[in-house]
């Protein structure tokens, strides 16, 4: 299918009609039935059925509309990066970001970030760090932060902050205070909340645990480290997070503990290598930078 056929099949699917997707288009309606009819020649079967003045998609209108979608969706974003290059600025930044370092970091370095850049569009996508690695390397998106290091010929790396691996839990009523640490084998034996294996914390977390010969069974089993804490604090036992997403907990109740031996996170920034970035992205990394290197310190 051409580009005018799509759009055309892509108006038909909003509106429901020939005259609706002329008025979407801004053409007449026998151009919009005419790239139809050439467009259902090509490909070899209907699109659309007529009942009662409107048109009805087929099956395989139906397996096709999702992918148009998609593709739709990418020319809006090429429309809006051509206007934003014409006036001489980019049209926005795209900042992909794991979800735990959304939750508080990232508020506190745009709040930095808009000093100097009040008017520019920022567009904020949670991701996991490996969906984030590969959407930057695409070039889906500006900056990438993220946990760990990764060897990427496509990106390079900006490291941001370095923290820990740490013990959160709901602090007892009563009793004596706990020490400020806990060894791993302590908790791998009580049972702990921890972040899925194929997150790189998840990952450096059971890599420690072959190391030292330990097994954790049974517990919960968290996808993101802002959700692992959540469960600690509500009581269902610690949880093994990174310093930072602990750093953005304002709840009283909860206790830290640095975890034994220690475990090292890094939080890098990740660009498309091969290009200059722009200022803003830079600005972007600064502004991260000093909140993050501020919650580790």
């Amino acid at each position: 299918m051409r580009l005018k056929q799509i759009e055309v099949f892509n108006a038909i699917m909003l509106t429901g009609s020939v005259s609706g997707a002329a008025r979407l288009l801004h053409v007449t309606q026998p151009a919009v039935t005419q790239t139809l009819q050439h467009a259902e020649l090509q490909l070899g079967y209907a699109l659309f059925t007529r009942q009662r003045n409107r048109l009805v998609p087929t099956s395989e209108a139906q397996l096709l509309y999702p992918e148009v979608q998609k593709l739709v969706s990418q020319l809006e974003s090429v429309r809006r990066l051509a206007l934003g290059m014409r006036a001489g600025e980019r049209a926005e930044l795209r900042l992909l970001i794991v979800p735990s370092l959304a939750v508080r970091a990232l508020p506190d370095a745009l709040k930095l970030f808009r000093r100097r850049h009040p008017d520019l569009a920022v567009s904020v996508r949670t991701l996991h760090s490996n969906e984030i690695t590969q959407a930057i390397a695409l070039r889906e998106g500006d900056v990438g932060i993220v946990y760990g290091t990764t060897q990427h010929p496509a990106l390079q790396q900006v490291p941001i902050a370095s923290g820990r691996l740490v013990c959160v839990s709901q602090r007892a009523a009563r009793g004596p205070a706990r020490r400020s640490t806990v060894e791993l084998a302590e908790l791998v034996r009580s049972g702990f909340i921890r972040i899925d294996a194929r997150d790189p914390i998840g990952t450096m977390l059971a890599e420690q645990c072959a190391r030292q010969g330990l097994e954790p069974k049974g517990g919960l089993t968290a996808q993101t480290h802002h959700i692992a804490m959540v469960l600690a604090e509500q009581g269902f036992g610690p949880a093994i997070i990174d310093s930072f997403t602990a750093a953005a907990s304002t709840n009283e109740a909860l206790e830290v503990r640095t975890l034994l031996p220690e475990v090292r996170v890094m939080v890098q920034a990740l660009l498309p290598d091969g290009e200059r970035s722009p200022q803003p992205a830079a600005d972007l990394i600064e502004a991260f930078k000093s909140i993050a290197g501020a919650s580790a310190a």
